[in-house]
């Protein structure tokens, strides 16, 4: 039987996607193994800039909002701030932003004459571009750090589903196939737009285009279910989908 070549390729264990979020902190706080450090390098590394931006809307400069973060993340999990997370707490996003703002109001003045990093290691999980990536950041003067924040975060959890996705196609032999539905996903392609990539593979223009419909459904399902991984009540998954989906075109109330 011929595989179709526009077809979504299953996840891990099925097609399901792998937990994050809210579990990672579970895992990251639950113990020193190396399942769990493994967890929380990948949830620090995910909300370092999100967590970067917001210190640099406040009005702080590229090295101080660096080591700021990097002291944030260091004493929230040396004084198990993760252990204490919990989804009960509600959403995941509003719990770390809520711990920065407590950070930068009561400790990080303290902390400013300590030398790069508080005297704790620095985690190599920073940007290394950070203060180029921020200065490409559209200029809005009255986007909040808080919706700024909230921007950042979604913008990362997108292209983190995006990636996975990504390799997804590659492994499943539909590297090429990505490449070409990847620059029209956010897009309302005309018929020419389709044309000539629906060429280049050897598809009919309604093959290529279905393709690009099944790709939009699995990047949301992907999506929405990462973001369910955030919220404490499956009940509030929609309600937080529809705020990101404001925070990317800065529109979202701070919360």
């Amino acid at each position: 039987m011929k595989t179709d070549p526009t077809s979504p390729a299953t996840g891990p264990g099925g097609g399901a996607f792998p937990t994050t979020q809210w579990s990672m902190v579970l895992h990251a706080g639950a113990d020193t193994d190396t399942r769990a450090q493994a967890a929380l390098e990948q949830l620090c590394g995910r909300y370092w800039y999100p967590l970067y931006v917001y210190v640099r809307r406040q009005g702080r400069p590229h090295h101080e909002a660096e080591d700021c973060t990097q002291e944030f993340l260091a004493r929230l999990l040396a004084a198990d701030g993760l252990a204490r997370a919990r989804r009960e707490h509600g959403r995941f996003r509003t719990y770390l932003l809520t711990a920065l703002q407590h950070f930068l109001i009561n400790d990080w003045q303290r902390t400013q004459a300590a030398k790069r990093g508080g005297g704790r290691e620095v985690l190599p999980l920073g940007v290394p571009d950070a203060d180029e990536r921020f200065a490409r950041e559209p200029a809005d003067g009255a986007l909040t750090p808080d919706q700024a924040f909230d921007r950042s975060w979604v913008q990362g959890m997108i292209a983190g589903s995006a990636a996975a996705l990504r390799a997804e196609y590659d492994r499943s032999g539909r590297g090429a196939l990505f490449e070409a539905l990847g620059p029209l996903l956010w897009s309302n392609p005309r018929a020419e737009d389709i044309a000539g990539p629906a060429a280049r593979l050897g598809l009919t223009a309604h093959a290529f285009t279905m393709a690009l419909h099944r790709l939009r459904r699995r990047l949301g399902e992907r999506l929405r279910a990462d973001v369910a991984e955030t919220v404490a009540d499956g009940a509030d998954l929609d309600a937080e989908l529809r705020h990101l989906i404001a925070a990317v075109g800065g529109r979202a109330a701070g919360g």
